[in-house]
């Protein structure tokens, strides 16, 4: 209980050191800077769910990695409408070497494929004009994470961000709008469905 109790507060701690970094990336693509306190409760609440939900050190590490650079590009979408390879590109390599550390052949085999089904159904969409390229870049990154645990975690993502990205879809339509972010979408059903997937 007492190292769970430490693993929690260190997560929290890391996650709000890591705000004003986020913040200062997000200027620099952007040229906006986002709340403060938003940021740093986005930041902690990915961080909590990290550290209660991770298969292992690894696992929780390759998760940090991608949900930097997800808070970052999340927010870049949603201000310009575009997810940067020079955040997301990087974070493979790091993911994959992780994931070979850990020595789990059906963990591999898993996530290599739950990525490959991510990059290849958003690549439809992207292929019809219905997302962008960063989105079969992010769904292939976010389908490595979740697949990583256990497939039902990424098809539940999968399914979660087809809920909040119709939400979101509804709303813009309302306003007379045609076009909006899908990335925080893909990130919040990711967020969502590690939370409530299996463990």
């Amino acid at each position: 209980m007492f190292f769970a109790g430490s693993l929690l507060v260190s997560a929290a701690a890391a996650a709000l050191l890591a705000g004003p970094g986020l913040r200062r990336c997000v200027a620099m693509a952007t040229d906006r800077r986002p709340d403060a306190r938003l940021m740093a409760a986005v930041s902690v609440a990915a961080a909590l769910l990290i550290a209660w939900r991770a298969e292992g050190a690894l696992h929780g590490v390759a998760l940090a990695a991608v949900a930097l650079v997800g808070i970052a590009a999340g927010w870049i979408d949603g201000y310009e409408r575009r997810l940067p390879d020079v955040l997301l590109l990087p974070v493979y390599p790091v993911a994959g070497a992780l994931l070979i550390g850990t020595g789990e052949a059906d963990a591999m085999l898993r996530a290599a494929a739950c990525a490959a089904a991510g990059m290849a159904l958003y690549a439809i969409g992207c292929a019809a004009g219905q997302v962008g390229f960063g989105d079969v870049k992010l769904a292939g990154l976010l389908g490595l994470v979740l697949g990583w645990a256990a497939w039902q975690i990424a098809v539940a993502a999968l399914v979660a961000t087809v809920v909040i990205g119709g939400g979101q879809a509804m709303a813009v339509l309302a306003t007379g709008r045609k076009d909006f972010p899908y990335g925080p979408a893909m990130l919040a059903g990711a967020a969502a469905a590690l939370a409530l997937g299996p463990w």
